[in-house]
């Protein structure tokens, strides 16, 4: 055996980034969340294909020796949830506390692990778990049999591994990274390290079994092989070096006796694996009732009244078109098997979404996922589909249902019976929780409050309406808030970029992958889909713009960028039709005083390089603005509302700068990331009322500066463990607006100076509130206050001269919530100070004017 000290994998490999396919539509189904997970992978290992040592773990820690708060600004209060809490993300895991069952924990995608005490029933059944680690994905979690203060999680979704080899392009299949296996000793309330990966951050747990004779044994199944503790997980023994172990089974009254699945994308090995003597030796089971080849995972499901008696599920399909399943059965653990069913019940997903597990009581009554749910009651000689996936209710309430009585979100990942109550089963997918009370056949929701959607770029908050924004999900369509914790479906497929027209709240814009765009101009009642030019390659997000200053004038990109003058009707190849650098567009932001000046960044692509171009011309003429910014994957950029010289670019990967800035539109550029985390970073965005305020968003969390880039504070508070911040926005009424990929939304104030002139009295007791916060110059301003007792009040616009632009003069205002609606003059963009001149003093806040 070889004693675990640390795990390094020295693999190098060729980068080849494939999430950029053909812009033609493909008939067949569209394994999207392969695509996905490329992407996310790419995105966090280019160029080198490789994440470095210890790379998110230790800038974790650097984040939590940051400073949290900013001299001469007001201490903000925490983030406060957005939602949703009536939809989940993806699930990979459910368990049964095992002396209450009850308490039921899950473990999402890349959104931490999750607690119930009422097994998911209600509108706030779930809660986050701290673990005070930078846990992400959770996989697995295992109790010891009669222990429900002993937990140990496996932590990181990685579908395939460097030193797995794969033969083709998918040379690494990541959504999160993780730092092995955690273990509690006290119910969940305080973790420790017992599996350490955190050198190698690419390695993931996939299961962990506590021996039932013996709870001192521990097995687990990763990514590196297969691990064994004799002593409760205090240490590890690597005793089984096939990579991608995916599943084991151990004889409940024999902890030497192990059952491991191992491979997936054909890595190297793969096969079923078994020992009697506690991994001192393996034994690859060769049987004719086995598939000879397959391409996917297996997974194996053990009958608790007959553990002879295993189930073997085995995929082979990961592109486009449907590839085969089988299911196998055991009747000796393992030694011998029989092909039971070859019903192609995981199709495309043979590498991501399947299982089996067998009822406590009744060997031959099974339940099989895959893109569906399946249930046979002849030991699997038959399998009857009982679930239909699709599309779920637009608006479920958060305690359920969500869909008709036999939905369940497509891509099922984990089935858990329940211990003690018979025909009750849970099953993880990439919609979160379902509950069977009848063995399989219907279903309804348990997402009540589990916040683990997973948000790409392109989140939208209305300019004008506090109470209104959107954004596209993982495998989760599209949503809509509207100032509650329920949000509304809309919309399908990925969602992915969202627009919303600066003036006209009823007329947005929403897409899925690969740049296919709809508008509607009603509200969200109907969508017509957008007739877009373009060049592949195409990101899988792609990003489109409305331009601020026209919301007529749009651009979508491509390997090119399209225009349009007239909201979408008609839309025409900018550059004289030519790709800017033959790249795919991967962000982009518009000026908000000209429509014609916009910033667009490609993504590297085929060994080349991404590059950032700007046009001042509408389009005309894209000139190469790249100049000595890294070459890494830029994620966002964001142009001053008050200046469309100065603008921002966001970087992912690692090793280098993370967040660049140009005052001149892009002659050059300064590196302002000295003091941030060196992760993946996703989001950039300028505050317009205080220009020296940036914040930034990455893998990790939040971050600010309010000296214009020289030094951070973490801004972070409220965020639990890590949350990977995929955009932000500022809202009319001057919150931050986070959409984090596998934590839904969240909001908080915005960094805001500390008034202290002697004359001036305190902003917050008067409640003021002033959207939309940029204003345009001769628009509407709506101002709110609570005016503590009758009396006078006038109001008074200053530039930063301190000379009056605008003036109302005092009038009498009854006790409690007042409004006022003004229209602004035509006043030069800048920034200006609001003041309400009360009887008993006078306070104010910056509005931006552009």
């Amino acid at each position: 055996m070889k004693k675990l000290y640390f795990l390094a994998i020295a693999a190098i490999v060729a980068l080849t980034v494939v999430f950029f396919p053909q812009n033609e539509k493909s008939a067949e189904p569209r394994n999207g969340a392969l695509e996905a997970l490329q992407f996310l992978s790419d995105l966090q290992t280019y160029p080198s294909g490789k994440i470095p040592e210890q790379a998110q773990y230790a800038a974790w820690q650097q984040a939590r020796r940051m400073p949290v708060s900013a001299e001469n600004f007001r201490n903000t209060d925490p983030w406060e949830s957005m939602g949703p809490h009536n939809r989940g993300g993806r699930m990979l895991s459910t368990t049964f506390n095992p002396l209450n069952p009850q308490t039921l924990y899950a473990g999402s995608a890349s959104g931490g692990l999750w607690r119930s005490y009422t097994a998911g029933e209600g509108a706030l059944a779930w809660e986050r778990v701290v673990t005070g680690f930078p846990v992400l994905g959770v996989s697995c979690i295992a109790f010891p049999p009669n222990d429900s203060m002993t937990i140990f999680i496996g932590t990181g979704e990685v579908y395939n591994h460097l030193a797995a080899g794969t033969g083709a392009a998918y040379r690494s299949t990541r959504g999160s990274v993780g730092i092995g296996i955690l273990r509690s000793l006290d119910g969940g309330q305080t973790w420790e390290k017992s599996l350490d990966f955190s050198m190698d951050q690419e390695e993931g747990i996939w299961d962990i079994v506590v021996a039932p004779s013996d709870p001192q044994v521990v097995y687990a199944a990763t990514t590196n092989g297969v691990f064994k503790s004799t002593d409760g997980g205090d240490s590890w023994d690597w005793v089984l070096d096939v990579p991608m172990a995916t599943d084991l089974v151990v004889y409940p009254t024999d902890a030497d006796k192990v059952l491991v699945a191992c491979g997936n994308f054909e890595s190297p090995g793969y096969g079923l694996y078994r020992t009697g003597n506690g991994g001192q030796f393996w034994h690859k089971v060769i049987s004719n009732g086995l598939p000879s080849t397959y391409r996917g995972k297996g997974q194996l499901g053990m009958a608790p009244s007959n553990p002879d008696i295993v189930y073997a599920s085995f995929g082979d399909g990961f592109t486009t078109a449907e590839g085969a399943s089988w299911l196998c059965r055991s009747t000796d653990f393992g030694q011998t098997w029989q092909l039971r069913n070859t019903t192609d019940y995981s199709k495309w997903q043979g590498w991501f979404a399947h299982d089996v597990a067998v009822d406590p009581q009744n060997p031959d009554k099974i339940v099989v996922i895959g893109i569906d749910v399946w249930t046979s009651s002849d030991g699997g000689l038959t399998l009857t589909q009982t679930s239909v996936g699709g599309t779920g209710f637009s608006n479920p309430p958060p305690q359920g249902p969500d869909g008709v009585i036999n939905y369940v979100h497509s891509d099922v990942h984990d089935v858990n019976w329940h211990p003690t109550e018979p025909d009750v089963l849970f099953v993880c997918s990439d919609g979160g929780i379902h509950r069977s009370d009848d063995g399989g056949f219907t279903f309804a929701s348990r997402n009540g409050g589990l916040q683990t959607v997973q948000f790409y770029n392109g989140f939208s908050t209305s300019p004008n309406n506090p109470q209104f924004c959107l954004g596209g999900l993982q495998d989760n369509n599209t949503i809509v808030w509207n100032g509650d914790l329920t949000w509304t479906r809309i919309g399908g497929g990925d969602g992915s970029w969202t627009a919303i027209h600066p003036d006209d709240d009823n007329t947005f814009f929403i897409s899925s992958q690969y740049l296919n765009v709809r508008r509607t101009t009603n509200g969200g009642n109907n969508f017509t889909s957008m007739v877009i030019p373009g060049n592949s390659p195409t990101a899988f997000i792609a990003p489109y713009v409305i331009s601020p200053a026209n919301g007529d004038v749009m651009y979508a990109g491509t390997a090119l960028v399209a225009r349009t003058a007239n909201g979408g009707d008609n839309w025409v190849a900018s550059n004289g039709g030519n790709a800017l650098d033959g790249n795919p567009v991967l962000s982009m932001d518009a000026s908000w005083q000209d429509d014609g000046v916009v910033y667009v960044a490609t993504a590297p692509y085929n060994g080349n390089r991404g590059h950032v171009f700007r046009t001042d011309n509408n389009g005309v003429t894209w000139p190469n603005i790249t100049g000595d910014l890294p070459d890494r994957f830029p994620m966002d950029i964001a142009v001053h509302p008050l200046d469309d010289r100065i603008a921002f670019v966001a970087f992912s990967g690692y090793g280098t700068g993370h967040v660049y800035r140009t005052e001149d539109a892009g002659y050059t550029w300064e590196d302002i990331s000295e003091g941030l985390p060196d992760v993946p970073t996703n989001a950039v965005i300028v505050d317009p009322l205080y220009p020296s305020n940036i914040y930034v968003g990455n893998d990790i969390g939040v971050f600010a500066s309010v000296d214009n880039g020289a030094t951070w504070i973490n801004y972070s508070e409220g965020l639990t463990d890590a949350v990977m911040v995929f955009d932000l926005k500022i809202s009319a009424d001057r919150k931050l607006r986070i959409a984090s990929h596998g934590s839904g939304a969240f909001q908080r104030d915005l960094l805001e100076v500390v008034w202290t002139s002697a004359n001036e009295i305190d902003a917050e007791a008067w409640q003021l509130n002033v959207w939309p916060n940029p204003a345009k110059a001769g628009g509407t301003l709506n101002v709110s206050f609570q005016n503590p007792s009758p009396g006078k009040v006038g109001l008074r616009i200053s530039d930063a001269s301190g000379r009056t632009v605008y003036q109302q003069a005092a009038t009498p205002f009854a006790e409690g919530n007042q409004e006022l609606n003004l229209t602004l003059p035509d006043l030069p963009k800048g920034i200006y100070t609001l003041s309400l001149e009360t009887e008993k003093g006078t306070f104010g806040q910056r509005i931006a004017v552009f």
